[in-house]
Formats: structure tokens, C-alpha cells, sequence
């Protein structure tokens, strides 16, 4: 059905055929507003096609898995806990860093999680994207070290703290989530972070040196 301003409307059934639902769901989507919809004066449903087609959309789009965000939010609690119990002070390198070139890393950093995440869920037919990816953090910490003059021997101490917290993040959520499936889980997920983590170390460095 068509109407006046040239939008298409679905009845339930070919809205539910469309999104490839049971037809009960769609009605229950639709009492809680997750999807708009509108009554006809004989009471049945309707729903624009466009609404339709976007929850298509977005019901496409790959869903991280629960087990890689509960890695990230492990390492971003750690990291938040090394800046706010006094942690990082402790270390000489990191006193030589200013707080531009600490704010910045800091940005990078939640970059980095954004990578690992991706990094996590993603097929391998990605994992070169995100090699780029990371070559070109690595080139932006050089920067942010070479502008900042931080030595860059610490700048590379930063980043293996850093990547430290990432491992012992993986390790210890392996023994938490232990079992064959997550074991395997666990050890892909461990080489895939190095893979693309090992990028950014010698980006880093000729960035800086250069």
C-alpha cells in the first residue's frame, strides 16, 4: 500500500516476511516502539517500508562478541586504575612525559581499544585494514614523542606497559572463562591483538627517530 506522500506501507505478515521474523515478534517490536507503526481505522497494523528496511540494516551489522568486550573493558579497567592509584608516578619514563604528550597518548590509547575490539571481531580477510590501521597509530605516537621530546626509549616503555595490560587482560580472562570452546577463543584472540600490536611498535619508533 502506497499513500499520498508516496510512502510504502507494509501489512504485519510482509513487514515480519521481510525481516524474516515471526510475524508475533514483529507485534511485540512494535508494542514496545522498537519499530514504528501505525493503526488503520480497522485496527491493523502497518509499517513503512523504509522503518523495515532499516532494522534490516541494522540487524545485518556483525554484533561484537561479549566475551572481546568484556576483554576491553578489562583492559580499560586497568589502565584506569594504573593513572588513578598513583601506578604510573612510580615509573621514571613516564615522569617525562609532559601532560600535552599524556593527554595524547591517552587518546590514542582509547583509539588502540577501538582497534583490538575490531581487531577481535573481524574476520581475517580484515586483519590487513587493520594492520594499516595500526602502522598509522604507531606513526601518530612517533609524532606525539618526537613533538613532545620524549626519549624514545621511553615512549617504547610506554607502549609495552601498555601492551602488557592487554595480555594479562586476555590471560586472565582465560582462566575466569576456562572450557575447550574459550580456550580456543582465547588463544585466537591472543595472537590476533599481537598481530596487529606488532605493527605499531616499529611505526612508532621510525615516526620518532625520523
Amino acid at each position: 500500500m502506497t499513500s499520498h506522500t508516496g510512502e510504502e506501507w507494509l501489512s504485519l505478515r510482509e513487514a515480519a516476511e521481510l525481516l524474516g521474523m515471526h510475524p508475533a515478534t514483529v507485534r511485540l517490536w512494535a508494542d514496545r516502539n522498537e519499530i514504528p507503526s501505525r493503526r488503520t481505522s480497522g485496527g491493523h497494523r502497518r509499517f513503512r517500508r523504509a522503518d523495515i528496511e532499516e532494522r534490516v540494516r541494522q540487524e545485518a551489522v556483525p554484533k561484537p562478541d561479549p566475551a572481546s568486550v568484556l576483554l576491553v573493558q578489562s583492559v580499560l579497567g586497568r589502565v584506569r586504575f594504573a593513572f588513578t592509584d598513583g601506578t604510573l608516578d612510580t615509573f621514571p619514563w613516564y615522569q617525562h612525559f609532559d601532560t600535552t604528550a599524556r593527554d595524547a597518548y591517552r587518546r590514542l590509547g582509547r583509539r588502540l581499544l577501538d582497534l583490538m575490539l575490531r581487531a577481535l571481531n573481524d574476520d581475517t580477510h580484515h586483519i590487513d585494514d587493520l594492520k594499516k590501521e595500526a602502522i598509522e597509530l604507531g606513526r601518530e605516537y612517533g609524532s606525539i614523542t618526537w613533538a613532545s621530546h620524549v626519549p624514545v626509549a621511553d615512549a617504547v616503555r610506554a607502549f609495552l606497559y601498555f601492551r602488557t595490560l592487554i595480555d594479562e587482560g586476555i590471560l586472565q580472562l582465560a582462566e575466569v572463562r576456562s572450557g575447550r570452546d574459550h580456550d580456543i577463543f582465547w588463544v585466537a584472540s591472543f595472537q590476533q591483538v599481537q598481530a596487529i600490536t606488532n605493527e605499531i611498535l616499529p611505526a612508532l619508533i621510525e615516526a620518532a627517530q625520523s
